[in-house]
């Protein structure tokens, strides 16, 4: 027969007070004497009782959970998130942390109801919108936080994300080092994706640096899903010697299987780079010119700064981290003849 687990009535009557004092020292709601204070943890421990975890977070007013703000859009890349959300998880153990996921796209206003219910002692924000009202909320509320993207907003927060301009500089500096001239850059149209301040620092960059380099830029807006790119292409008609940048989003695999489906095979008639591939998860037999995106440094980064801010004050700034993105040579780039 098991002995049954003591209870806060066991340590209120070994400690000599009443269970409502148990309570105080245990929730921090009231200021106990010190000498009571001792013998009520002492009592605790010489009993082996354990709080429940709400108490233990009424006490030192931590939860030891980090709200992880992801919503859900049309055209999001779940792959993407899933990968996001695996490292964040893991990297959040790290500082004994779990993560709460907070998916509904309720905006500004959601946000305000996770800080209202105290749910988590700090956010990290994703799908960030170039201009995000979010920053004024986290602003005004002093909830520590960190915006995973660089949104334009001025509020005085804290933010990080891969250096998406690095990666469409390089891109376009590249294809004019192999002889382009000309360059389509494909975009996804969906307003809920040409709003995220990544793809949109990326498309800025690309079109200043072609500019600056004297090369033809045309974008063009395509969707995301694989059924719509032979439609797209029909309309782009593309032809050998062509250059195509892809931005954020768009699908490496989706576009070098259809333009193989044309009689273009990438690489030998017609040069391809992507801003991200997930090589673990391909479905085509190129491997495509592209770029690390290092996710595993930036979400490493990313709880590092949450942690310190959570215990250190708001910044007094807007305070911004890039991580450099690695360009990985792969086999659709050619030489414009």
């Amino acid at each position: 027969m098991t002995s049954q687990k003591p209870t806060s009535h066991d340590v209120a009557r070994l400690a000599g007070v009443s269970q409502t004092t148990v309570s105080y020292v245990m929730s921090g709601r009231r200021a106990v004497a010190p000498d009571t204070e001792q013998r009520v943890l002492r009592a605790m421990s010489e009993l082996g009782y354990q709080p429940n975890s709400g108490a233990r977070a009424l006490r030192s007013k931590k939860t030891n959970v980090i709200g992880t703000v992801i919503p859900y859009h049309p055209g999001a890349d779940p792959g993407a998130q899933h990968q996001f959300i695996i490292a964040l998880t893991t990297e959040a153990r790290k500082y004994d942390y779990d993560i709460l996921l907070v998916t509904a796209d309720e905006g500004a206003p959601g946000l305000r109801r996770v800080i209202d219910g105290a749910l988590c002692d700090g956010l990290l924000i994703m799908e960030v919108a170039t201009r995000d009202p979010r920053t004024d909320v986290i602003h005004q509320s002093g909830t520590p936080a960190v915006f995973i993207g660089i949104p334009e907003n001025e509020d005085p927060i804290l933010a990080i994300d891969s250096d998406y301009e690095s990666a469409a500089r390089q891109s376009v500096e590249l294809l004019r080092e192999r002889g382009h001239r000309r360059i389509s850059l494909l975009v996804p149209h969906d307003e809920s994706l040409t709003e995220l301040n990544f793809i949109s620092r990326f498309r800025k960059e690309a079109r200043a640096c072609a500019n600056s380099l004297g090369i033809s830029l045309l974008e063009h807006q395509v969707d995301v899903s694989y059924r719509h790119v032979a439609q797209y292409l029909s309309r782009l008609a593309p032809v050998a010697g062509d250059a195509l940048l892809l931005a954020p989003v768009v699908s490496a695999d989706d576009w070098c299987n259809a333009l193989r489906d044309r009689g273009l095979i990438p690489g030998r008639d017609i040069s391809l780079i992507a801003s991200s591939w997930d090589e673990e998860r391909a479905h085509t037999p190129d491997r495509p010119t592209c770029f690390d995106m290092r996710t595993q440094e930036l979400t490493e980064r990313a709880i590092q700064l949450l942690i310190t801010r959570i215990s250190s004050r708001p910044p007094d700034r807007p305070i911004r981290h890039l991580v450099d993105p690695r360009l990985r040579m792969g086999t659709t780039v050619m030489a414009a003849h």
